[in-house]
């Protein structure tokens, strides 16, 4: 007596679950190891508590930090008027914690 073959199930809304373990590590900063996640952390504690509720830093390569802005007048704002500030404090904040690493340019990006 021969087995009959099950039909082939497929559901077009499935994700791979690298995919998803993928993002979840991008998200919270897993992804680039320790200093990332310091880079990460710095943002929430050099920004204020209103822009910080309003932002989330989302990626760290190559000494850029991508920050996503909930609104356009906020990214108008961060762009023209306080990113140098943040930069300068962002790496202040991070040598003071003893890393090694440096962020040379912040880029905002709109949710």
């Amino acid at each position: 007596m021969t087995a009959k073959p099950r039909p082939h199930r497929h559901n077009a809304h499935a994700v791979r679950a690298s995919d998803v373990l993928s993002r979840l590590m991008q998200k919270k900063g897993w992804s680039r190891g320790g200093e990332y996640r310091e880079v990460f952390a710095a943002w929430s504690e050099v920004v204020p508590r209103s822009i910080d509720q309003r932002t989330r830093a989302v990626s760290f390569r190559n000494g850029r930090l991508i920050v996503v802005v909930e609104s356009a007048p906020l990214m108008q704002e961060l762009q023209c008027f306080r990113q140098d500030e943040f930069l300068s404090l962002l790496n202040t904040r991070l040598v003071a914690r003893g890393q090694q690493v440096t962020v040379r340019q912040l880029e905002f990006k709109r949710s």
